[in-house]
């Protein structure tokens, strides 16, 4: 539970890291006022509880912020509960991918479904569909979104796994890498308007409009992750192997399919809020990959060359989010560091006009 307290720390007493502080401090600052009718209207039962709540015993942000981040990480944690050992690689992923800084401190109501949603794997290989329903229920009344993960228990409650041919999954990776740059989203989404207002995504749209759809590039970042993803593709088999696990094996599943939705919809934010409870789960498996790796680096000179180049790709995600911490939302401030508060404002309307 330390490391999980750490993280909520950290979290708690952070100012102005991620895109979506400002609206989340904003909204907790509403809860003392008479525009909390206007919070509860607009958002799930939970969350607005959780503002009432803090209000009520005077926690302050910090305290505020502190709870949301150990609902996160704690049910992210005890998702790894038949798996402990691998639990030392998950910081390493949060930190050096950037998972931490870009996703956690960002869409944070979601986030906590999200991690709601990996524990709740373990209740579809287990078959216990009404432990799985409490648990997407408690979730959606966080992100109301969740609602569409029911009908998941039906599609892996008998069959752990759809993905078996390696050969297959690559195919449909690199399909979908070169099919990001041909395909028109935003005719795609036009088709479901009435979904994405369901959802609670339509003010999404409404503050970027048409800026959601971004010209898609082709950058090293974005190589190197087509490199980690088929090289946790292509070992699959043998992971499967080592974790001999059904809950791993529908994770594992869920992880191709995000995978799929990343490249096919990297170029639309909107359109990866919505299909990340599927994307989320590369943090899941990259902390089993990188176990995996580690374990096996000393079998042979490919699996040791293996280690080192994932390592080193693992350092460069690390070094860019350093590089660039300055121009974004994602360099570490305190909140009682009041003399760095009008630079991370700056940093974050820099942000909201390159959207």
């Amino acid at each position: 539970m330390i490391p999980v307290l750490l993280f909520s720390i950290v979290f708690g007493m952070r100012y102005g890291v991620g895109i979506d502080f400002y609206a989340y401090l904003e909204m907790f600052e509403y809860g003392n006022t008479p525009y909390i009718n206007v919070i509860s209207e607009s958002f799930e039962p939970a969350f607005v509880f959780l503002i009432h709540f803090c209000h009520y015993f005077n926690l302050g942000s910090f305290g505020y912020f502190f709870i949301l981040a150990f609902i996160q990480i704690f049910f992210l944690y005890v998702s790894f509960r038949k798996h402990k050992y691998v639990l030392s690689f998950l910081p390493i992923v949060l930190i050096f991918t950037g998972i931490a800084m870009t996703g956690f401190m960002n869409s944070i109501r979601q986030t906590i479904a999200f991690c709601i949603f990996v524990f709740s794997i373990h209740y579809i290989s287990n078959k216990k569909l009404i432990y799985y329903c409490v648990l997407i229920l408690l979730a959606s009344l966080f992100h109301r979104s969740a609602l569409i993960l029911f009908p998941l228990y039906f599609i892996w409650c008998n069959k752990d796994q759809w993905f078996r041919n390696v050969n297959r999954q690559v195919v449909l990776v690199l399909v979908s890498f070169v099919a990001a740059n041909m395909v028109s989203l935003q005719q795609i989404v036009e088709y479901f308007d009435l979904l994405i207002d369901w959802l609670g995504y339509s003010r999404y749209l409404d503050n970027h409009g048409d800026k959601m759809y971004n010209n898609s590039t082709l950058s090293l970042g974005y190589i190197l992750i087509l490199f980690l993803y088929l090289l946790i593709v292509v070992n699959s088999k043998r992971m499967k192997l080592m974790f001999a696990d059904k809950t791993f094996n529908i994770m594992y599943d869920l992880f191709l399919i995000g995978v799929l939705c990343e490249f096919f919809f990297h170029s639309s934010q909107m359109m990866m809020r919505i299909t990340y409870y599927f994307n989320g789960f590369k943090l899941v498996l990259m902390s089993y990959a990188l176990f995996y790796f580690y374990k096996q680096r000393f079998c042979n000179t490919i699996c040791l060359a293996r280690f080192v180049v994932v390592s080193l790709v693992f350092l460069l995600f690390f070094i860019r989010i350093i590089l660039f911490s300055e121009t974004n939302t994602t360099q570490y401030v305190f909140n009682f560091q009041k003399e760095w508060h009008t630079v991370k404002k700056a940093q974050h309307s820099n942000m909201i006009l390159t959207l």
